[in-house]
């Protein structure tokens, strides 16, 4: 593990600021039958009264709707969220098909401290265990940083969370840059709204139902369209305007997403059945 402290004075940073972003690298498995990896790089903004975490590619987008660009994103992660300090309920705000949504959850993490300790860029750091999510987890925190948060929903160590993986290493992060920000990012573009649009709030039975809902009926919005022609859909390239063209693409597309489900909380997981 590589990571950055910007500043050199560790004590000094936590008796001026309230105020931190953290990045890591998130390294994880669409299909847990794979060997390959997606890699992507995740934001931690530590504040006076909440924690978010969101992907790090949002920063340019939220950057360049500032200046008046129109744009629109989705991710299949599922990964956005918001909580008070010291809290474990969290705002989940996710993407389904082609809408925004937010429910809430309590994710009450049970660490074990472990006596395993492991030196990294010159920080002492301790091991803690936790069976979560229907996954076991180890994660390796630093009291020497005396913040009690980390990446995701893993929070509630005596010290920042520098890394954590599943025992089967389908989900790891890795803390690579730590700083102080002089003030508050605004996220409500990219976190809070999709760029102005308030998500509608749900529940996580809800949240299942949509899922299961996307899976039976992918195209939902084509369905009683007839074979004339006057109408077209592109799906990654491929051009369907016919009925059958439509089953097609929904069988491959029900194939890829059975494939490529794999869930960071499987204990939430749904059913996929045809």
């Amino acid at each position: 593990m590589k990571f950055l402290l910007l500043l050199c004075n560790i004590v000094s940073i936590f008796n001026c600021a309230q105020n931190y972003k953290v990045t890591y690298k998130f390294d994880y498995k669409k299909d847990s039958l794979s060997s390959d990896y997606e890699s992507v790089f995740m934001i931690l903004d530590i504040n006076k009264t909440t924690t978010k975490f969101y992907y790090n590619k949002l920063l340019k987008y939220d950057s360049l709707y500032r200046k008046g660009m129109q744009l629109s994103y989705a991710n299949s992660l599922q990964q956005l969220l918001t909580r008070k300090k010291a809290s474990n309920e969290n705002n989940n705000f996710v993407f389904i098909q082609d809408k925004y949504f937010m429910f809430s959850t309590i994710d009450d993490i049970k660490w074990e401290i472990k006596d395993s300790t492991k030196i990294a860029n010159s920080y002492k750091l301790q091991m803690a265990e936790t069976a979560w999510g229907g996954r076991k987890w180890i994660a390796w925190f630093c009291s020497e940083i005396p913040i009690s948060e980390g990446p995701y929903k893993f929070r509630g160590l005596p010290g920042l969370v520098m890394e954590v993986l599943d025992t089967k290493k389908n989900y790891l992060y890795n803390l690579v840059f730590f700083e102080k920000r002089l003030t508050e990012y605004d996220t409500n573009n990219i976190l809070e709204t999709h760029f102005g649009n308030k998500p509608l709030k749900i529940n996580t039975n809800i949240y299942k139902k949509l899922l299961v809902d996307e899976y039976n009926n992918p195209f939902a919005e084509y369905q009683n369209m007839e074979d004339n022609n006057k109408w077209e859909l592109d799906y990654f390239g491929k051009i369907v305007n016919t009925k059958q063209g439509l089953r097609d693409i929904t069988r491959e597309y029900r194939i890829n997403l059975k494939k490529n489900y794999n869930p960071i909380e499987l204990d939430k997981a749904v059913k996929y059945t045809d």
